[in-house]
C-alpha cells in the first residue's frame, strides 16, 4: 500500500504561521507527513506501484524533519482532497498508483451531490471528488485536532481567519479557514469518537 508521506502546500511561512503553525523556513512536519510551503498544491508517496505522475499532480521530492507540535494543536492531516474529471477514470489509475482499491465510494451530500472515493494512505486519507474539471487537482486539506475548539482559538490568537465550528459530514466537527487567505480550501478537523 502508498503512503502519503509529503505534500506541497500554497502560500509561505507567514500564511501557515497566521494559521497558527509553526514552520521552519518553507517546511513544516504534520504528523507523518513532511510539507513544503510556497510550491503549490503536490504530493510525494512512498511504497506506490505505478508512476504517481500518470495522477495529474505535481510530485514534492523534499522531505522535512523536526517537530510535529504546532501551537494550533493540529496533530495530523485528516484528508487531502483531489478533484478529478471522471470518477472510473480516476479509481482505476489510482488502484494502478496505490496498489489498491477505495475503501468506500458514494455520495456522501445525497444523490444531488457529487460522487466521491475514499483512500487510505497513511495516516491521512484521500478524498477522490468527481468535480468535472478538465484537470486533476489537488483543491484542499483537513487538518485533525483532538480539541477544534482550542485550536480555532489558537488560530484566532494568531491572525488566522477560521470559521466557528459545525458538524462535519463524515462526523465529529469542523471548522473552515475563509476563501482568500490561501485561495486554497483548508479546514480544521477535530474527528468523531471512535468506538470499539
Amino acid at each position: 500500500m502508498a503512503v502519503l508521506t509529503r505534500l506541497g502546500l500554497p502560500g509561505d511561512d507567514t500564511a501557515w504561521n497566521a494559521l497558527g503553525f509553526a514552520t521552519d523556513g518553507a517546511t513544516l512536519r504534520i504528523g507523518e507527513i513532511s510539507c513544503t510551503l510556497g510550491v503549490g498544491p503536490g504530493w510525494g508517496f512512498e511504497g506506490t506501484e505505478a508512476d504517481a505522475g500518470i495522477l495529474g499532480v505535481p510530485e514534492v521530492l523534499s522531505d522535512t524533519d523536526g517537530d510535529s507540535a504546532h501551537p494550533n494543536g493540529v496533530t495530523f492531516v485528516d484528508h487531502v482532497v483531489y478533484w478529478v474529471p471522471d470518477l472510473d477514470t480516476s479509481i482505476a489509475a489510482l488502484g494502478a498508483v496505490l496498489g489498491t482499491a477505495p475503501r468506500r465510494r458514494f455520495h456522501p451530500r445525497g444523490p444531488e451531490g457529487p460522487e466521491m472515493a475514499f483512500y487510505r494512505v497513511g495516516e491521512a486519507f484521500l478524498e477522490v471528488v468527481a468535480a468535472g474539471r478538465r484537470e486533476p487537482a489537488l483543491v484542499g486539506i483537513a487538518f485533525g485536532t483532538p480539541d477544534l475548539d482550542a485550536t480555532v482559538a489558537a488560530v484566532r490568537a494568531a491572525g488566522g481567519p477560521v470559521g466557528d465550528p459545525k458538524p462535519a459530514v463524515q462526523g465529529g466537527r469542523i471548522a473552515g479557514v475563509w476563501h482568500g487567505h490561501l485561495d486554497w480550501g483548508i479546514a480544521f478537523l477535530e474527528p468523531k469518537p471512535r468506538t470499539r
